[in-house]
């Protein structure tokens, strides 16, 4: 067997001559830094570059760290998974040099924020350090234990006790409780741009700060990770694995037609509200509806009613969906987007109509991508919780929102680009600005705010050492090498997921462990286009396997036995 060899920090020093130390500057400036400090695991960590598997598909599935493979297990729904789901070989991911994802049971993917802050409410600790791993899926059940609501006991979520006021100490429940979600804002966005985020270091500080705390399942991907959040539970349980999904009629998103039918579990909000007779004011806003499963099903179930889920995934225009959310007619009419747009276009430095640069701030869809959405969002928060009264009664009330230009920001530029600091800066003045509010209009405390994110983000590979998979090149691979049309052969495909068409596959004679196994031993050199030359940093690296496991995902339990064996 031919050894492994590994890349040093020292060898990745040229792949990081470019990046510096972080100097604190106002939202937009652009000015002070030349780069991120880098997270100690992109520069100091050893790549091994392994060239011979550990066997076929199972036994090299069996030997993932146990840590990862819980992650993948927590991910994958009987009916609604894929049915091939592989794992690159850290640092490797699927994308491009210039497109980044972040799907992955890896620690830069799943470690998080997880701030809990309100004075009467959640203890003054800073840090906190449990006995055992957080996830989000806590998030859920300690609301609840705020709001003296039973929560199920079949779901994995366990309440953050520890951060809270003994409940003999609380005179009451919280008037409400905003959950923020600073989308693509994981640990590894927030070390490498360290002076962006005073407010948030404040709070945490004052608060308490949940360390340790991961999304808690794979893939780290919008959709599954909010619904984690929702329900105290994972994808495994509540259903909704990513963005499209499988069901009886094939492929479909999760939330098509802004539907949360596939959401199989209540959230709490679902069992809350029926509680009070529907009395407390339940609302979301947020960017997608992906996010619904943070905020749950609404009239779509019985007992419930339309709760207020704002979508803003058309351009500038507001939607939602009228059979089971409702939609405030007023914001559509609420000023100050201009405004914004022209604070932004001012604070890089240069009115110039541009932010950093970038001519995005006359296109309704373009200008998405920079802070002007982030601070008309809070405006439109801001009058949303006031105009429907939030906190003005003693029952407690609950609020979602999800601030998603971190990662889409990232997926533009990079989470090692100034831009992204930016970003950054100005999530972090809105959410000063929202505690402030908070304080104003419901009261010192009387509210309860939890931030979080998603998912981490995927660094430059050229400063990583990753290698970027293309999927598109990788298909064609395994059209190649099972004479077969890879269009006809998946239905589908996500960055680690693959829907495959089992008519095609029995047709071809082709079966997912034939699919695993080619995985298993796919090389990075097999990966490169025809005529594209290898990038020097790569050079040595053109024998190295991509991907560290590979499994049919009806396979999972046979997986997870061989390789929990040891523990028993």
């Amino acid at each position: 067997m031919r050894q492994g060899k590994l890349i040093s920090a020292c060898s990745l020093a040229i792949m990081i001559a470019a990046v510096g130390a972080c100097t604190s500057d106002p939202p937009g400036s652009g000015n002070g830094t030349t780069g991120p400090v880098p997270r100690p695991s992109m520069v100091s960590t050893p790549i091994e570059i392994v060239t011979e598997p550990a066997g076929d598909w199972f036994d090299s599935s069996c030997a993932l760290d146990l840590e990862l493979l819980r992650r993948e297990r927590r991910g994958i729904h009987a009916a609604h998974s894929p049915e091939l789901s592989v794992v690159p070989r850290e640092p490797n991911y699927f994308g491009g040099f210039v497109t980044y994802t972040h799907s992955g049971p890896w620690g830069y993917t799943q470690e998080v924020p997880l701030l809990l802050y309100g004075p009467g409410f959640i203890k003054s600790q800073g840090d906190l350090t449990l006995d055992r791993e957080p996830t989000l899926a806590d998030m859920a059940p300690t609301v609840a234990e705020l709001l003296g609501v039973p929560f199920p006991e079949d779901r994995p979520g366990v309440a953050l006790s520890e951060a809270l006021v003994p409940e003999d100490q609380r005179s009451r429940p919280p008037k409400v409780v905003l959950t923020i979600v600073w989308d693509g804002g994981g640990w590894n966005v927030l070390d490498a741009w360290p002076d962006a985020w005073p407010n948030l270091k404040r709070l945490m500080e004052e608060g308490t700060s949940v360390a340790n705390t991961i999304a808690g399942s794979a893939p780290s991907v919008t959709p599954a990770i909010h619904a984690n959040i929702g329900t105290g539970a994972f994808p495994k349980q509540h259903g909704i694995v990513d963005i499209p999904i499988r069901d009886d009629n094939g492929i479909g998103g999760a939330y098509q037609g802004r539907t949360p039918r596939y959401l199989e579990i209540p959230t709490l909000a679902d069992l809350y509200d029926p509680m009070t007779g529907n009395a407390a004011k339940i609302g979301m806003f947020a960017y997608k509806s992906w996010h619904l499963g943070m905020i749950g099903h609404g009239a779509f179930i019985d007992g419930g009613d339309k709760d207020i889920a704002v979508i803003a995934d058309q351009g500038s225009q507001l939607v939602t969906n009228p059979k089971w959310y409702s939609l405030p007619s007023y914001l559509s009419d609420t000023p100050g987007f201009d405004k914004y747009r022209q604070e932004v276009d001012i604070n890089d430095g240069q009115a110039d109509g541009k932010w950093l640069g970038h001519d995005l701030l006359d296109n309704p869809k373009d200008v998405r991508e920079t802070p002007v959405w982030t601070l008309y969002q809070t405006k439109l928060l801001k009058t949303m919780l006031e105009r429907e009264g939030f906190g003005q009664d003693p029952i407690g009330d609950l609020f979602y929102i999800n601030y998603k230009q971190v990662d889409e920001v990232g997926h533009a530029h990079n989470m090692l680009e100034p831009e992204v600091r930016d970003i950054v800066e100005y999530a972090d003045g809105e959410l000063k600005a929202m505690v402030e509010w908070l304080d104003r209009h419901v009261g010192k405390r009387q509210w309860v705010v939890m931030l979080t994110a998603d998912h981490g983000q995927g660094p430059d590979p050229l400063r990583s050492g990753a290698w970027p998979i293309r999927i598109q090149f990788l298909k064609e691979d395994i059209g190649d090498a099972f004479q077969v049309d890879p269009e006809e052969l998946f239905d589908d495909h996500r960055p680690g997921s693959f829907w495959v068409n089992d008519e095609v596959m029995a047709r071809e004679g082709i079966t997912l462990e034939d699919l695993a196994n080619f995985f298993i031993d796919y090389r990075l050199e097999e990966n490169l286009p025809p005529g594209e030359e290898i990038p020097d940093v790569y050079a040595d690296r053109r024998d190295e396997l991509i991907f560290s496991a590979a499994f049919p995902s009806r396979e999972m339990g046979r997986v997870w036995h061989c390789a929990t064996k040891d523990e028993r």
